[in-house]
C-alpha cells in the first residue's frame, strides 16, 4: 500500500508542489490536500485524452476516409475497355465487368475474374501521349 501511495506521489508532483508543507509528505495536512489536486489531474487527463483522440483523428482516420471515397469513387468510374493494375500488380484489360467482379484480359487467350474492390487503379496513358508527339 505504501508502493501505491509513493507511486502516485511520483506521478503528480503538482499536488505535493501545492500543500504548503514544504515538500516533506509527511502528515495529514499533506494528505489532505492531495485529495482535491487527484481530481483536478483527472480532469486535466480527460482533456489530454480527448487532445490526442483530436489528433488521432485529424492524422489518421480522417486522411484514410477522404482515400476510402476516392478509390470508391475510381471504382465506380470503372469502364470496359479502361486499362488497370490490380492489388496484386496484374494489369489488364477491362473486358466484362459488373457489381462485385471484373474480368480482365491480361494476355491474347487469358482472362482472370478479379473482384472489384481489388483493383488499384487505371493506369495513366502519359507514355503514350509523349510518345505521339
Amino acid at each position: 500500500m505504501t508502493h501505491l501511495v509513493t507511486l502516485l506521489s511520483l506521478l503528480q508532483p503538482a499536488a505535493s508542489a501545492m500543500s504548503g508543507d514544504g515538500g516533506g509528505g509527511g502528515g495529514g495536512a499533506g494528505g489532505g490536500a492531495a485529495g482535491p489536486m487527484g481530481c483536478a489531474g483527472g480532469s486535466s487527463q480527460f482533456g489530454i485524452i480527448a487532445i490526442m483522440f483530436l489528433v488521432m483523428y485529424f492524422l489518421l482516420i480522417r486522411p484514410q476516409q477522404k482515400r476510402q471515397k476516392e478509390h470508391d469513387a475510381m471504382l465506380k468510374a470503372l469502364d470496359k475497355g479502361t486499362v488497370v493494375r490490380t492489388n496484386g500488380g496484374i494489369r489488364g484489360e477491362i473486358i466484362e465487368i459488373d457489381d462485385v467482379e471484373v474480368t480482365l484480359k491480361i494476355a491474347d487467350k487469358t482472362k482472370i475474374n478479379v473482384l472489384r474492390s481489388h483493383i488499384a487503379g487505371p493506369i495513366a496513358k502519359a507514355a503514350d501521349d509523349d510518345s505521339e508527339d
